[in-house]
């Protein structure tokens, strides 16, 4: 069971359950304008074209009882999209502006050393 569905069922009081509610009925309304889509897989994306995240797929389980939503269609595809964004991501050079390296700096205080957690690329500040 889902915090979602702990939400909708009381567990967490009143005002939980209304905003979660609430919740579902704005989904229905972006799934009524096109905004979500499901395509014939299964597979639900959002405006952008993006597979949606579990908040939005745990709503589409309770709005969804034609059999044309798929949860777990829907994750497999997110997770491919994923990692063919992190392999794309990683093998690009980006070369850090004055901007982005005084950002890191004023983050993280100069001379520390900053790893990029997607690439495990270091750079020394």
């Amino acid at each position: 069971m889902t915090r979602f569905d702990r939400e909708l069922k009381g567990e967490y009081g009143e005002l939980w359950k209304k905003k979660a509610i609430h919740y579902l009925h704005k989904i229905e309304e972006e799934v009524s304008k096109g905004e979500i889509t499901i395509d014939k897989e299964g597979v639900a994306r959002n405006c952008i074209g993006r597979v949606v995240m579990d908040d939005v797929a745990d709503a589409l389980d309770y709005i969804i009882r034609d059999g044309s939503f798929s949860w777990d269609k829907t994750i497999e595809v997110r997770q491919k999209e994923n990692e063919e964004f992190v392999k794309e991501y990683a093998s690009h050079s980006h070369q850090y502006s004055a901007e982005e390296l005084s950002e890191m700096r004023a983050a993280f205080g100069e001379g520390t050393k900053v790893i990029n957690l997607i690439t495990g690329r270091e750079i020394q500040l």
